[in-house]
């Protein structure tokens, strides 16, 4: 029990992305942007991470709660909806694969797994960071004697 728990942080994040990787066939020899398109795929792959799943996250469940088809749980407010949807652009696996299945050219495709790669890192860096500034604010709130998770906004 003591070795599995001593190898888990080193096999979660360290064996389990790289082997991720190796297997989307991800590889930076031949990444060639000088051309306009390839550049474009990878920046449109790239904002379409950070920007279009937050976005996308956060309208619908506006939509849905203000349509009342659901509501939040006790405790979850729009910034942990907002952490989800930034956190939800991390997801490089099916992104890749999607890329796979749209692009026969190779500099495109290698354009477009350079753009799932910097978006879902980029992600994972505001995720983490609003992650980390909204926990301060509930746990400041909480201290305060204001409020508590479920009155944060």
């Amino acid at each position: 029990m003591r070795v599995q728990a001593a190898l888990h942080p080193w096999v979660a994040y360290g064996v389990m992305p790289l082997f991720a990787l190796a297997n989307a066939g991800v590889s930076f020899a031949g990444v060639n942007l000088s051309g306009g398109a390839p550049l474009w795929v990878m920046i449109g792959v790239g904002i379409a991470l950070i920007a279009g799943k937050p976005l996308g996250v956060a309208s619908v469940s506006w939509l849905l709660v203000r349509l009342g088809l659901c509501r939040l749980p006790p405790g979850m407010g729009w910034g942990s909806v907002w952490l989800i949807g930034l956190l939800a652009g991390i997801g490089f696996t099916m992104s890749i694969f999607v890329s796979m299945l749209a692009f026969t050219d190779e500099d495109m495709l290698a354009a477009a797994k350079l753009g799932v790669l910097a978006g879902s890192f980029v992600s994972a860096l505001l995720g983490l960071g609003w992650g980390v500034l909204y926990a301060r604010g509930i746990s400041q709130k909480d201290v305060a004697g204001r409020g508590n998770l479920a009155g944060y906004p």
